[in-house]
């Protein structure tokens, strides 16, 4: 009996979205994001990652493009989380959300 050739890869599998990762998120007066620490890329990352930000201890965030705020599942474990679109220090897009219930921070990248 022959091996099966290895199948093509198909666009339609289902693949891991980027995880959060946790982070530590500087804070202004009103509450809002100043500044990310700690932002590590999966693996190291690629160097156009590193060019644009990934990697480095701290990053300033440059603009704050929308906020929400989520409260959900309040029937099972509640959910409760502070969101931020932001734009930091060199042109990177993350979203940043605070989990309410821990007051932990985490950083997703799209």
């Amino acid at each position: 009996m022959t091996p099966r050739p290895p199948r093509p890869g198909r666009s339609d599998r289902l693949r891991p979205l980027n995880l959060p990762q946790p982070a530590e998120v500087e804070l202004d007066g009103q509450g809002r994001p100043t500044a990310v620490n700690s932002i590590q890329p999966p693996n190291g990352g690629t160097a156009e990652q590193r060019e644009k930000g990934y990697g480095q201890e701290r990053r300033a965030v440059e603009s704050i493009l929308e906020i929400w705020r989520v409260d959900d599942e309040w029937w099972r474990q509640p959910i409760s989380r502070w969101y931020a679109e932001v734009v930091l220090e060199g042109g990177m897009h993350v979203t940043l959300y605070e989990d309410l219930m821990t007051g932990d921070w985490y950083i997703q990248r799209p």
